[in-house]
Formats: C-alpha cells, structure tokens, sequence
C-alpha cells in the first residue's frame, strides 16, 4: 500500500498554519490515482486554505511498480544516490528492481514513461544527448533540459521534448529508434546488470558513459567537474510561487497487497515540463557516427 503522512507547513503568503497531505512511499499498481498524480504533475501541488496561496512541497519520495519491477526515490534538488543506498541494503528482495534516484517531478515522470513503454533509461540517456548536441549547434543556443515523450519501434521513431535557452516553448526533435537500439548495446556491453544499486541516470551519467565507450576510459575528474559545472540543477517546473520545502519521513517499499488496476481509456500523458512544440518539418536522425562508431 502507499504510504501518507500529515504535516503541518506555514503558508509563505500569509503564515497561516495547516496540515498538509502528503505521501512518502506509492504504490502504483494499489493507487493507480496517485499513479496518475505523478503524470499530471499535480502530485506536490499545495494551496492555503486560508488565502489560497499556491506552491509545490518538496518532499522526499518512494515511487514503487511491482508489476514492471521498478522503483524511483525523489530527492528534490541535487540527486544523491548515497542517500538511497540503505533502502536496497535493508531488502534484498529488490534485487533484480530497476532502481532510481531523481531530483524532480518531471524526471519523475520521464522515467515513469520510460519503464512503462518496456525502455532503457540508460540507453534513452545517451540518445538524449545525442540529439540535444545536434539541436544546440544547429540553434548556436544551449538546451536546457530534455524529456522522452514517446516511441514506436514499428515506426522506427523514438521522440524528445528539449527546453532551449531563450526560447519559452519546449522543441520535440525525433529520431529513428534504431539509435536507442544502438544505445542500448552500449549499454549492455559496458554496464553490469541493471537492478543492484540505485543509479542516478541523467545527462552526466550518460557523459560519463559514451566518454568510456569512446576512449576506453574513465572521464577524467577535471572534465568531469567541468562539465558538471555547466549542467543546469535538476529542479522541479516553474511554479506560481516558491515551493515550500518539507522534511518526510524515511520511505519503505510498498507492501505486498492485491494490485489495483489502472482506470481503461486513460489519457495518454504530455511529456515531462509541459506540452511540447511541434516544430518539426522532418523527423531529425541523430548524426552517423555519433556515438564513436
């Protein structure tokens, strides 16, 4: 079952005092309604019932699929996967789980939509890159941020939504889905088996990874730190006003009980940070030899 917790926060527009609702532990097959909290965004929201003041919480948070054997903790801010390492110490039944650590609802829900479409999250990373390096010395611009919105193998399509400096509206940039297959074998010849520790996979992860596949070694530290340095802090979306951050208590896994099911006709989600910009004339291809080959 999921697990909720009550606390009380101070409304930052008028300080009035009031118990708020939240939930440390989801189990998305038991709540398929908090399931499709997380893919509306609406999750963290929070409003003052005193003067209706709006804001997200920020709070830590276990997001559990048993059925799709994955597990996503949220640490809002800086993602840090030592602070998840006691959960998969304390049970070893999680062994063989995808396991992740992410710093924000958006990520949250890209990597939700990632596992639930039967993908890589490692291997969509390094695709991600890809075309977010193509895109940005097309525009002369930096991209931001990236999310995965969808994919048809039978279609030879994988999509992304990209945040571009300067411009307001997200870009969708697809490319043939014969690049993550690519990625994926990357992936699986360089990588131990998924499902041991909780893996922060993002853009420096995926760095990290094709500088390995291309020079044989690790990045070294000082590029590393060079790169990190340029990367945007993974943050949740713009909110009508500040989030009011909130400790919560310790998450465990979602306990064993008869899986809900998720409501028939359900909408199809947008992806991660809004609904995306069609801008595209013709789906763009990431480059040949991109990847080193």
């Amino acid at each position: 079952m999921s697990t909720e917790i009550k606390k009380e926060v101070r409304c930052p527009g008028c300080g009035a005092a009031s118990e708020a609702r939240m939930w440390s532990g989801i189990n998305a097959e038991v709540n398929p309604n908090l399931r499709l909290s997380v893919l509306d965004e609406s999750l963290f929201d929070w409003h003052c019932p005193r003067c209706g003041y709006e804001a997200m919480l920020a709070y830590p948070c276990l997001y559990h699929d048993k059925g799709r054997r994955f597990m996503i903790y949220i640490l809002p801010g800086e993602p840090d996967a030592g602070k998840a390492a006691g959960i998969a110490a304390q049970f070893p039944q999680l062994r063989g789980v995808r396991k992740r650590v992410t710093g924000s609802l958006p990520t949250l829900k890209e990597k939700i939509l990632l596992f639930e479409d039967g993908l890589d999250d490692r291997a969509a990373e390094l695709v991600k890159l890809l075309l977010a390096t193509v895109l940005s010395r097309g525009t002369g611009k930096r991209v931001e941020q990236g999310f995965y919105c969808s994919s048809d193998e039978a279609a030879d399509r994988i999509g992304f939504s990209f945040f571009v400096e300067g411009q307001e509206e997200p870009v969708r940039r697809m490319t043939s889905f014969a690049a993550y297959r690519q990625a994926l074998s990357i992936v699986q010849s360089m990588l131990p088996p998924d499902g041991e520790e909780f893996l922060v996979v993002n853009e420096r992860f995926a760095r990290a990874l094709l500088y390995r596949y291309r020079h044989g070694e690790d990045m070294p530290e000082e590029e590393q730190e060079a790169q990190a340095a340029q990367e945007p802090q993974e943050t949740a979306a713009p909110q009508p006003g500040p989030a009011q951050e909130s400790e919560a208590a310790e998450p465990s896994p979602a306990q064993e009980e008869e899986p809900g099911s998720v409501p028939a006709d359900e909408p199809e989600p947008d992806a991660p940070g809004g609904e995306s910009e069609d801008t595209e004339q013709e789906p763009a291809d990431a480059p040949k030899n991109e990847m080193g080959e």
